[in-house]
């Protein structure tokens, strides 16, 4: 990016209100300017989908989740929320939350068999879920599927554990992304066999996601679906571009500002917004 066009950014956030200040900062990705919260909340809320990407032990993302999650929930706009967090194991645990059957002594349990980062992270946003009756949807493939797909690849699933019209081969920036996971468990030559049974068990996490996104949509057609996922599953290269399968719904995509998918590298082809990094994130 331009020096002058970087400077300009900056003197757009510092004028920002200061109850912004405390809170998320977006830019677009169209022109790489600084955009409020509001501008970003207009822009969203006709897609039939949303995805907000994170780095799941960032709270700062969380907070912006929150913050974009409560803004269009204030629209009153019928809304639900895609999890990653959670599998269709655990659907009923999700529905007795989000109803108001479950307490949080008991809720904490079912979340920590479905996710290993902490319970804290995400609590204020399961907490304005269940006060708000906001439905919840579990989006993950279940880790003993993963499993087997690592152990066996493919051929080890049963036809009713994979979902229809499933993409195995993933695109030129999924491959990528997998060859960089590779590369920091193995070293610059990490095991084919390995490679490709990572880049399978992506494949099947996104188009599960589609799959399971898509099949709410359909039954709740009104409804604005908010998903929640790692900033790969997020971008538009990951589950979004998969939705096609499914049927024809709208999409705009939310992603954190990372050191490798930044303000001058990221495209309008991957997000449309970056929330952007605080200082010392």
């Amino acid at each position: 990016m331009h020096v002058f066009q970087r400077m300009t950014l900056i003197v757009t956030f510092l004028l920002l209100p200061i109850t912004a200040a405390h809170g998320a900062r977006f830019a677009s990705l169209s022109d790489k300017n600084g955009a409020e919260l509001e501008e970003v909340v207009k822009s969203i809320e006709k897609s039939d989908v949303i995805f907000i990407g994170e780095i799941h032990y960032n709270p700062q993302h969380h907070k912006a989740q929150l913050d974009i999650i409560r803004s269009l929930h204030a629209r009153k706009q019928p809304l639900a929320i895609g999890v990653e967090m959670f599998t269709p194991e655990d659907q009923q645990q999700l529905d007795d939350w989000s109803g108001g059957k479950l307490d949080e002594e008991s809720f904490k349990p079912v979340f920590a068999r479905n996710w290993s980062y902490g319970w804290e992270l995400y609590r204020d946003l399961f907490l304005f879920a269940r006060d708000n009756r906001i439905p919840l949807i579990a989006l993950n493939t279940p880790k003993s599927v993963i499993s087997r797909v690592m152990k066996q690849g493919p051929a080890g699933l049963q036809e009713s554990e994979v979902p229809p019209k499933i993409s195995w081969k993933l695109n030129a920036s999924q491959a990528k992304y997998m060859q960089t996971i590779s590369s920091q468990v193995f070293g610059d030559t990490p095991p084919a066999q390995y490679l490709a049974r990572l880049s399978k068990a992506q494949a099947l996490r996104n188009s599960g996601m589609a799959w399971n996104i898509a099949r709410y949509k359909e039954m709740h057609s009104a409804a604005r679906i908010v998903v929640l996922a790692g900033i790969w599953h997020a971008v538009k290269h990951g589950v979004p571009e998969l939705l096609a399968q499914y049927g024809s719904f709208s999409f705009k995509v939310i992603a954190p500002e990372l050191a490798e998918f930044n303000l001058d590298s990221a495209t309008a082809g991957e997000a449309d917004y970056l929330i952007v990094k605080h200082d010392g994130q």
